[in-house]
């Protein structure tokens, strides 16, 4: 019962995260637009890779790494200016990422190897937007440690059990992202795309500029 409790909370706190719009989201919609529909899951399976050793860290107790400033600086300042850059490559090659044609596709359904070679860019997307995110190691070491103190109540079945609730949701919300975008593709005209993707290199360089600028008290503590 405590297993299916904690699986339950993994679910309800994974889609509670997932939808508020932040780098990953930006993520999905960016390379959806380039390489297709499964870049939703491809961006999470990367999104994966850097959550799995950050909660095994925290299930052996490393989570007051957190509370030394300047850990919170680097993390801050690397995370700041990372997606400050990003969101000014989305925003400079906005007109690109709509531009996927149909004989493209028709291209990658024909060529297997291609296929395969295509995606991985999405899932090195997914990594990439996940490490540079601050917000992602703030909540992990502050919201996600007490969650994984909880999980550990019952072994580190319970932490699994957590993980994986909060997987399936990243999972569910953004495959449902990319191919609810894919589709809409093919009726809705690409200046709405354009718009969606300033608007998210907007949104990315305002989350950066907020983790710089939130960084600046940990560094005091060093001038």
């Amino acid at each position: 019962m405590e297993g299916l409790l904690l699986l339950s909370i993994g679910l309800a706190i994974g889609f509670s995260g997932a939808m508020v719009p932040g780098p990953l989201f930006t993520a999905t919609i960016k390379d959806t637009l380039r390489y297709g529909p499964l870049s939703g899951p491809m961006v999470c399976i990367g999104h994966l890779f850097v959550e799995i050793p950050i909660v095994i860290a925290l299930s052996l107790g490393i989570s007051y790494i957190i509370n030394i400033p300047i850990v919170r600086a680097f993390i801050g300042i690397v995370g700041g200016i990372g997606l400050f850059y990003l969101g000014i490559g989305i925003i400079k090659d906005r007109k690109k990422y709509e531009k996927m044609s149909e004989e493209n596709m028709n291209d990658f359904k024909l060529n297997r190897f291609k296929v395969k070679k295509e995606y991985i860019t999405p899932l090195k997307t997914g990594f990439i937007f996940t490490i540079l995110n601050p917000a992602i190691f703030v909540w992990w070491f502050t919201v996600g440690n007490s969650l994984v103190m909880r999980g550990l109540a019952i072994g580190f079945v319970g932490v699994f059990l957590l993980f994986l609730g909060h997987w399936i949701a990243d999972l569910s919300w953004y495959s449902f992202i990319s191919f609810s975008l894919y589709k809409g593709k093919k009726f809705i005209k690409p200046i709405f795309y354009e718009i969606l993707l300033f608007s998210c290199g907007i949104l990315l360089l305002t989350i950066g500029i907020y983790f710089l600028y939130d960084s600046l008290p940990f560094i005091r503590y060093y001038v």
